[in-house]
């Protein structure tokens, strides 16, 4: 299927039902997004039908914003997690966490950003078939002002739903200097120039903070269990995008080729997450 620009993909995402949006990609790679009924599928199914259907472009974004969690207004953050348990309750999030326990060299190596840009893309477009206008937010986790456990997610502790098992979510964050010391190489890594130089740091940096926030956190066959994963891991991809655009990323990609650049078990490849925008989202 030929690629879509950044720009239309972005504006048909939430105006088309999903089995016809650039998205036989989508529903091939996450089948079961296409296996539940929800009201928000049903309207957009329906939305070239609708008189004022742009006046619902409020609740079908052209452009999904992901936002700090620290701004998110308490709507925002019910609206997530009344997603999140959405897509627990129906079963996709157990199959994603399964899918995160399975070898595919997705972690300490090259392919740590651009296959959890797949990831984090996929969980979205779950939560969207729910509520199309909840994106991911981060967990800005450089800035003193969050380095400590999100508090709106303190008391959330979810028992996820695999297909072979139930994970019931714990943690045990560390102190916030703790967490201080861990993300300080963060500008250091931001000043490389060298796509390696940049990414090495960042997974050490990443690892440690799954094992500050402990419990389910820490291990990688459940991690994805944890909402927090979710929003830790939008900051990796912020700083990844922030890079790449900087004088000192200069737009290098990751040196993926073969096997290596398809971001497995998916179809998809490296270069078809290189634009965020294409994806439909941006950073704010």
């Amino acid at each position: 299927m030929a690629k879509q620009s950044g720009k239309t993909a972005a504006v048909d995402k939430h105006e088309m039902p999903a089995e016809s949006m650039g998205s036989a990609l989508l529903v091939r790679n996450l089948p079961l997004i296409s296996r539940s009924m929800s009201f928000a599928k049903m309207v957009r199914a329906d939305i070239r039908a609708i008189p004022n259907f742009k006046d619902l472009h409020w609740l079908f974004p052209p452009l999904c914003h992901r936002k700090d969690q620290a701004a998110l207004t308490d709507v925002e953050r019910s609206r997530f997690l009344c997603a999140f348990n959405m897509i627990n309750n129906d079963g996709t999030l157990g199959h994603l966490v399964d899918i995160h326990s399975e070898m595919h060299m997705q972690h300490t190596s090259a392919r740590l950003l651009p296959w959890h840009r797949v990831f984090l893309y996929l969980f979205e477009e779950a939560l969207h078939n729910y509520h199309p206008d909840v994106c991911v937010p981060y967990w800005d986790w450089t800035r003193p002002e969050e380095q400590h456990f999100p508090d709106w997610l303190a008391g959330v502790l979810p028992s996820v739903h695999a297909p072979t098992r139930t994970i019931n979510v714990i943690r045990a964050p560390g102190s916030d200097g703790g967490l201080a010391s861990i993300v300080s190489g963060t500008s250091t890594a931001l000043s490389k120039t060298n796509y390696g130089q940049f990414s090495a740091p960042i997974n050490s940096i990443h690892g440690m903070v799954h094992i500050w926030v402990g419990g389910t956190m820490s291990d990688a066959s459940v991690s994805p269990a944890d909402p927090v994963f979710w929003l830790h891991h939008a900051n990796l991809d912020r700083l990844w995008w922030q890079w790449y655009n900087s004088t000192q990323g200069n737009h290098q990609n990751p040196p993926l080729t073969g096997s290596d650049a398809v971001m497995d078990p998916w179809t998809y490849t490296e270069t078809d997450v290189r634009d965020i925008a294409a994806l439909g989202y941006a950073y704010v």
